[in-house]
């Protein structure tokens, strides 16, 4: 009886014990004249198949048809830990904005974000444990636990703090937003009410420099990051403005006559160049015009509908861009791009990716091994051990944002069409002369379109 009992009711628990099944195997009759036996076979067999957990007695008091297979008990799935989310402020997009208002023409951007002291830098929501499961025979099932990620900020200058539920950063001091090595950072800012001159002297700033009003004559300026000088007049004979590793902005341009130089670590953002000198190792962004200057940058973007190339040398690495270079007067107006190889550049991104890879696997690696210090109660030498640790991990990180910078640069250049190019929007007129790879062509009839160089070859298009 035992057998043929068991052939008719099978009950089947599957491979992970997530789920058990069961069948009838019988005909309509047999079930419908001996249910409550058939139900309490199910029930022995799933007893004695040590079935305790999330049966469905509910299933068991319904309507059963023979020749089907139910699923007459479920699991409880494990429940995994959502990983920590992580966020930033985000710093304000540096792109220069034209604006033509009635009368008045204004080149704007936003550039410095200015931090209070207990301002609000970033915040994490850590990662979640989640929960366990269950089989239907009783036994755990271990959850994944949410990846935890560490907030990247700057020690001195940024703080966290357990509001809640998050850990909120928050800045130790006034200054501006930066990144520092790949942290978030508070730096240190000198904001000038009006002009640099007489009442200021010359100035010499570790950290971020804006000046609401102008640098007079014969006055220079030199910060080590970012320069941001917001007066509308304009420059007119100033001496030097120099960001020693930031960018550059000069509401309203600069009139040198010889004798005025800006140099930028990274970037200048300008509204017009006249008789100046503009070196930067990043790029030079023109909003209106550049007329007799030296511009000198690893790209060159004049505004695309509104600017002006006249006379003068402009040097870039990748390409330069302009709606107007030369005048119908045709004045000699010099344009070169060193250019590139392309093949040679794309075989250095592809090392250098796998540098950061390699650098970025080494700060993972001694990341975890801060960690297994941090969640330990440490003697003090195993502090002290702790905070050489933190040193190599902020050194490491340094190395990694800088591969990443670096990768970034070649990328960069790899988007100039062919190995060098110099693009003109509106027209070029003769007297224009282009050299890219010091291969030249001069200009001897109006021309508008992209030059560039293609293994070797000068072409237009």
């Amino acid at each position: 009886m035992t057998n043929s009992i068991q052939e008719i009711v099978t009950v089947t628990i599957s491979k992970d014990k997530m789920q058990a099944t069961v069948n009838l195997n019988c005909s309509q009759v047999e079930l419908r004249e001996k249910q409550e036996f058939f139900i309490g076979e199910i029930l022995r067999l799933l007893l004695e198949q040590k079935v305790t957990e999330g049966i469905k007695m509910d299933l068991l008091q319904g309507e059963l048809e023979p020749q089907k297979e139910y699923i007459i008990a479920k699991g409880i799935a494990p429940i995994d830990g959502e990983d920590a989310r992580i966020e930033y402020f985000a710093p304000t997009e540096r792109r220069p904005t034209i604006r033509t208002d009635g009368k008045a023409d204004f080149y704007d951007m936003n550039f410095i974000d200015e931090i209070r002291k207990g301002a609000w830098l970033g915040e994490k929501i850590p990662a979640t444990d989640g929960s366990p499961g269950k089989t239907v025979t009783g036994e755990l099932v271990v959850q994944k636990k949410g990846r935890d990620m560490k907030l990247l900020y700057d020690r001195r200058t940024v703080a966290e703090v357990v509001e809640g539920e998050k850990i909120v950063l928050r800045a130790l001091t006034d200054g501006v937003l930066t990144f520092k090595d790949g942290k978030i950072a508070v730096g240190s800012h000198l904001m000038i009410d009006g002009d640099v001159g007489v009442e200021t002297g010359n100035i010499d700033f570790d950290g971020s420099v804006t000046i609401k009003g102008i640098v007079q004559p014969g006055y220079s300026v030199k910060a080590t990051k970012d320069v941001s000088i917001l007066g509308e007049l304009g420059l007119s004979k100033v001496k030097m403005v120099t960001s020693v590793s930031g960018d550059i902005f000069i509401k309203g341009g600069v009139f040198g006559q010889g004798e005025s130089t800006i140099k930028a670590g990274k970037n200048i953002f300008i509204k017009h160049a006249n008789n100046c000198i503009l070196l930067a190792k990043g790029d030079i962004h023109i909003g209106y015009y550049s007329i007799g200057s030296y511009l000198k940058g690893r790209n060159i973007f004049a505004d695309e509908k509104n600017s002006k190339i006249i006379g003068g040398k402009i040097e870039a690495k990748g390409k330069i861009v302009a709606s107007i270079i030369g005048n119908r007067m045709e004045r000699k107006t010099w344009v070169s791009v060193e250019g590139f190889n392309r093949e040679s550049l794309t075989e250095q991104l592809v090392e250098k990716l796998l540098q950061y890879k390699k650098e970025a696997l080494a700060y993972e690696g001694l990341k975890k091994h801060v960690e297994a210090y941090e969640n330990s109660k440490l003697t003090e030498e195993e502090h002290l051990e702790y905070l050489r640790m933190l040193d190599d991990l902020d050194a490491q990180l340094a190395k990694v944002s800088e591969l990443d910078e670096n990768c970034k640069e070649i990328a960069n250049l790899l988007e100039v069409k062919g190995e060098g190019e110099v693009t003109i929007k509106e027209v070029a007129y003769p007297e224009t002369f282009i050299e890219i790879q010091k291969i030249r062509k001069r200009i001897s009839s109006e021309v508008k379109g992209t030059f560039y160089i293609d293994k070797g070859v000068l072409r237009f298009e």
